[in-house]
């Protein structure tokens, strides 16, 4: 990881990368724990927080790609993970709070899935900023 390029990076792309690692292993131990305990809910509570940061700082990365990523008005298809995000954390608040817990399972495993690894993967290939960021090239 190359430590020196943390010094040079804006704040919405620190908060967004710092938040992005603390959810990603807070929703992993979230799914692997027991479901419908006070702590699940109390994490789960801390990982929906993380979850709307890492979205809302990712509206004021733009422009960082390093790639030839195509854009409209300075947004990527990579922002597309916003808007379900922003979707997908509300949606599944309201659906424990109905009860329904197969539906909320699922829009947490999606929005796991969807924000966390398909857009970190996204995040990672070669010639984007994160990809210089852990490997320095």
């Amino acid at each position: 990881m190359n430590i020196d390029v943390f010094e040079r990076l804006p704040i919405q792309i620190t908060i967004h990368l710092f938040t992005a690692i603390a959810a990603f292993f807070l929703g992993a131990y979230q799914l692997m724990r027991k479901k419908g305990t006070r702590h699940h809910k109390q994490v789960g509570w801390v990982w929906m927080v993380l979850m709307v940061v890492v979205a809302v700082s990712a509206i004021f990365i733009q422009g960082f790609e390093g790639s030839s990523m195509p854009t409209l008005w300075g947004f990527s298809p990579i922002h597309l993970f916003v808007v379900l995000t922003l979707y997908n954390v509300p949606k599944s608040i309201i659906e424990i709070r109905r009860g329904d817990v197969a539906a909320h399972a699922s829009s947490v495993r999606g929005l796991y899935m969807g924000g966390m690894v398909i857009a970190g993967a996204i995040a990672m290939m070669p010639g984007r900023l994160m990809w210089h960021i852990m490997f320095g090239d």
